[in-house]
C-alpha cells in the first residue's frame, strides 16, 4: 500500500517577477496529536513535502497545465526529490477536459493505495473534482484517503501571518454515511452503516447498542423474519438517536440519515400478540418494501405467509403463530376451495371461507402467490421454469392483487 500525494499547481508564478520577487508562504500545519507545526513554501506541495516527511510518502505527483509548469515546476524542479514527478494534464476548459482530467489522475492510483490530496492551487472546480476522486477511489479501488489539504493563503491575515491548513477528508464521511443508509434503506443489508457507528469495535456503550440492533433489523431482513423485524425496528428509533448524541460534531448529516432510516423500517413495527391488525399491515408494508427494492423471494416467501395469516385473523380475531396445524389447517381449505371440492366436504375452514363474498378474489391471489413461491423455491430446477422476466412480471401481478385484497380488508394501503 503505497502512500500518494496528489497535487496541483497554478499559473501565477510563486517566485514573483525580477521586479517584484514573491516571498514563501508560511503554512501552519496540525499534526496527529494537536499540535502545530509550521513550513515555508513558494508552493504549497514544497511545504507539504517537509510536513509529510519526504522519506515518508513513495510519490508526489504534481498535476500541471503546460502554463503552470512553465511558471511553476521549477520550484519542486530544483528540490531533486525523484519522488516528485510532474503529471501533465489539461486546463479543464469543458467536461470533456475534465473527464481527461480524472482519466489520468486515478489511472496513477493503485488498489489499496494511501492518498493525500492538495487542491491548495489550481482551478476553483478542482475541489469539486478531487471529491469525486475520492469517492470513486475509495469505492472502485478501496483506497484510504489520508487527508484532503487546503492552504489557506486568504486567512493569513487572520491567523498572524500564517496560512492555515485545513484537512477537509471528514467531508469525505459524508458519502460513507449516505451510501450506507441508502444501502440499508434499499436493501436491509446494514454491514457499512454498523461499521460507521462503531467504527472502533466498542464493546459497549450507545454506538455499540445501535450497531447491534442495526445489526438484528438487518438479519430479520435479510432471513425474511418479519416477527423479529417488528420488534428490532421498534427499539432501532430509539437506539439510533442515542448513538446520535454520540457522534462527533463532523458527522453533521447523521440526523438527516437516521431521520431516513427510523422512517422507513419504523413503518414495519408490530407485534401479532398486541395489536394484530396494526401488525398484519407493518407486514403488508413490508412486503411492498421487497417488491419495490426488488427482492422477488423474501416478497413472496412472506406473502404467502401474511396470507395465511390475514385469513387466520378473518376467521378467528387473532393469529396463532404458534399453532401449526391451524396454518396447515388454512392452507388445506384454501387448496379444497381452488380445486372446486363440494361444499359439503369441505373443511370446517373452508365452509367458513365458502362464504365470503371476497372467495374468488382470495383463491385467484392464494394461486398466483403459492405458485410463485413453489417457482422460486425451487431455483429454476424445473425443465418449464419461467425466465426471470416472466417471474418478475408474475411478482408485479401478485402483489397487485395481494394489496387489492388486503385493501378490501382494511390491511393494506386505503
Amino acid at each position: 500500500m503505497s502512500l500518494r500525494i496528489i497535487s496541483f499547481l497554478g499559473v501565477s508564478p510563486a517566485l514573483g517577477t525580477p521586479e517584484r520577487p514573491a516571498k514563501p508562504t508560511t503554512y501552519a500545519f496540525k499534526d496527529e496529536n494537536g499540535e502545530e507545526k509550521t513550513y515555508d513554501g513558494y508552493v504549497f506541495p514544497e511545504a507539504l513535502r517537509q510536513f509529510c516527511g519526504p522519506d515518508k510518502y513513495d510519490s508526489m505527483l504534481v498535476c500541471v497545465t503546460e502554463k503552470a509548469k512553465t511558471a511553476n515546476w521549477g520550484v519542486l524542479e530544483a528540490l531533486g526529490d525523484p519522488k516528485i514527478q510532474a503529471v501533465d494534464i489539461p486546463t479543464g476548459n469543458n467536461t470533456a477536459e475534465m473527464w481527461q482530467i480524472f482519466t489520468i489522475i486515478t489511472g496513477h492510483i493503485e488498489a489499496e493505495d494511501r492518498v493525500i490530496f492538495d487542491i491548495t492551487h489550481g482551478l476553483r472546480s478542482l475541489p469539486f473534482l478531487v471529491f469525486l476522486f475520492a469517492a470513486y477511489l475509495k469505492a472502485a479501488k478501496q483506497v484510504t484517503i489520508e487527508a484532503i489539504y487546503y492552504g489557506a493563503l486568504e486567512l493569513k491575515s487572520e491567523n498572524n501571518g500564517l496560512a492555515p491548513v485545513i484537512d477537509l477528508s471528514e467531508f469525505v464521511s459524508m458519502i460513507d454515511w449516505v451510501t450506507a443508509s441508502t444501502q440499508f434503506v434499499e436493501t436491509g443489508d446494514a454491514r457499512q452503516l454498523s461499521q460507521l457507528l462503531n467504527p472502533n469495535s466498542d464493546r459497549s456503550g450507545a454506538n455499540k447498542t445501535a450497531a447491534d440492533t442495526l445489526f438484528d433489523v438487518s438479519l430479520a431482513t435479510l432471513l425474511c423474519r418479519p416477527l423479529e423485524l417488528g420488534i428490532g425496528a421498534e427499539a432501532l428509533a430509539k437506539d439510533l438517536l442515542e448513538a446520535e448524541k454520540q457522534q462527533p460534531n463532523r458527522v453533521v448529516p447523521f440526523e438527516m440519515l437516521r431521520q431516513q432510516v427510523t422512517q422507513t423500517f419504523s413503518s414495519f413495527v408490530g407485534n401479532l400478540d398486541g395489536d394484530t391488525e396494526a401488525a398484519l399491515q407493518a407486514q403488508f408494508r413490508l412486503i411492498e418494501w421487497y417488491h419495490n427494492n426488488n427482492r422477488i423471494i423474501e416478497t413472496m416467501t412472506l406473502a404467502r405467509e401474511w396470507l395465511l395469516a390475514a385469513v387466520n385473523y378473518k376467521l378467528e380475531g387473532s393469529v396463532d403463530i404458534d399453532n401449526r396445524s391451524t396454518r396447515d389447517a388454512l392452507s388445506k381449505a384454501l387448496w379444497e376451495i381452488s380445486n372446486n371440492k363440494p361444499l359439503r366436504d369441505l373443511t370446517e375452514y373452508g365452509k367458513k371461507i365458502h362464504k365470503w363474498p371476497e372467495r374468488r378474489q382470495l383463491i385467484a391471489v392464494w394461486e398466483e402467490v403459492r405458485t410463485l413461491r413453489n417457482t422460486l423455491d425451487h431455483a429454476g430446477y424445473e425443465r418449464r421454469a419461467p425466465n426471470p422476466g416472466k417471474i418478475v412480471q408474475k411478482a408485479d401481478r401478485a402483489v397487485k392483487s395481494l394489496g387489492e385484497l388486503a385493501k378490501c380488508w382494511g390491511l393494506g394501503n386505503s
